[in-house]
Parts: structure tokens; C-alpha cells; sequence
């Protein structure tokens, strides 16, 4: 058993690095304990076999300072959330207890990502039923504190930003690991067909948000995240913004 601060929750291989590797890489800098979890291997992907993404994502993990790094299978392509999937799921939550949870945001672009909001949520809170499931540890029910969302393809108005202007050299690196997925500037070209995110113009968007979740918070990078209850603050002073205002 493995007690985390953060679980960060993706359905594909390098959708946590995009949407809050920054954040990840800030904290696990800072000594917090993360941990990163895949809901598939990107199996149904266009680029990449499933070995190559696996191998992808332990080196981009390792960047970003993650302690532990899960797979589970709940389908690439149609991504499943029925009671296995969240029992599946409940037990690493369980395993791991998290305080805080980061995952995908209730609706975006690819369907498999609002398919494992629903399924992040869920078993959020069933995991801290100890009569749920307990065959899979219902002794050790464990709900965490929180369930925030990063920003992927679809826009959503940001709850909080957090600066990761320190950490974004250390996102790049762990983006620069899936070489089958991203663009890689001077990389020979590969012979699969192109995709929206394997473009030179995907890479300059990504960096293009979070220079203006940046701008906003007065920080050189931000990332952007969603939760629908309110945040709670014990220090106002502590979000107001830096730099220039």
C-alpha cells in the first residue's frame, strides 16, 4: 500500500502529461507524493503499438518524479465504465488513498475522455463504501478529499490555474518521451498516418494555453482546472496573483 497525495487519472497514455504534467512535475518537486494511472494502453490508437506506448509513458512517469505509475484495462475506443471497470478501479484507489485526484473533464473531443470523468467520479466515491466491494478491501474504504479536472482538447471556465512556469521545461521532457504520439522537432518522420496531435501545430497550441492561463494568473505557464464545488482557501493573500498586474 502505497499512501499518495495526488493521483493523476488519464484514459489514454500522455493524456495526463498534457493536461497537467506541470502540475505534477511542480509538486513532485516540491516532495509531494503523485502517482499517475492510464485507464488503457492506447490500444485503438493511430500511431504506436501498445508496447511502444507503454514504454512511452514509464519514461515520461519517471519524468515527471511520478512513485508509482498503473495501467488498467477498460478499453481504448469505447472506454467502459460498468461495475468492473469501477470495481478495478476502487481497488487501486484504495491501494494507493490518494488525497486529491486529478482527472479528465466531464465532456470533451474524444468521447473515451468524458466516459473515464464519469468513471473517476464514480468510483471516487464508492471506494469510500467499505460495504463496496469488499472482496477488494472494503476494510481499507478510502474516499478522497477531491476530484479536480484538467483541460484537454474542449475549454471549460477554470476554477483555479496553477503556475508551472518552474516545472514546464520538466512537462516538455515528459512530452518529448512519446515519440510515436507527439511532434518531435527534427525527429525523421514516421510512416503511420498523421494525427491532429502529431502535428507542429498541436505542440504550439499546448504551449500557446498555457502561456495564456499564464498570462491570466501573472505567471509565464499555467494550467487550467475545473471542479464544481468551490475551493476551499484558508489564506486569501495566498491567491492573489504574482507578476506583473
Amino acid at each position: 500500500m502505497t499512501t499518495l497525495d495526488l493521483l493523476a487519472i488519464g484514459a489514454h497514455p500522455d493524456d495526463v502529461e498534457l493536461g497537467c504534467g506541470g502540475t505534477l512535475a511542480r509538486l513532485a518537486g516540491a516532495g509531494r507524493c503523485i502517482g499517475i494511472l492510464h485507464l488503457t494502453r492506447g490500444e485503438m490508437g493511430t500511431r504506436g503499438t501498445v508496447e511502444e506506448r507503454v514504454r512511452e509513458a514509464e519514461r515520461a512517469a519517471e519524468v515527471l518524479g511520478a512513485t508509482t505509475l498503473d495501467f488498467l484495462d477498460c478499453g481504448d475506443g469505447g472506454l467502459r465504465t460498468g461495475s468492473a471497470e469501477e470495481d478495478a478501479l476502487i481497488e487501486l484507489l484504495r491501494r494507493h488513498r490518494p488525497r486529491l485526484v486529478l482527472g479528465p473533464s466531464p465532456s470533451d473531443r474524444h468521447p473515451d475522455h468524458g466516459r473515464a470523468h464519469r468513471l473517476v467520479a464514480a468510483a471516487a466515491f464508492y471506494a469510500g463504501l467499505r460495504n463496496r466491494s469488499p472482496e477488494r478491501g472494503g476494510d481499507g474504504a478510502h474516499r478522497p478529499a477531491a476530484v479536480y479536472s484538467y483541460m484537454q482538447h474542449d475549454l471549460f471556465e477554470p476554477r483555479f490555474v496553477v503556475d508551472v512556469s518552474s516545472a514546464w521545461e520538466r512537462k516538455l521532457a515528459a512530452l518529448a518521451c512519446y515519440t510515436s504520439q507527439l511532434h518531435q522537432p527534427g525527429a525523421a518522420a514516421r510512416s503511420e498516418p498523421v494525427t491532429k496531435v502529431s502535428t507542429p501545430e498541436f505542440s504550439r497550441a499546448v504551449e500557446g494555453r498555457a502561456r495564456h492561463f499564464g498570462l491570466i494568473i501573472g505567471a509565464a505557464f499555467g494550467e487550467p482546472f475545473w471542479t464544481p464545488q468551490p475551493i476551499a482557501v484558508g489564506d486569501p493573500l495566498a491567491t492573489v496573483p504574482g507578476g506583473v498586474l
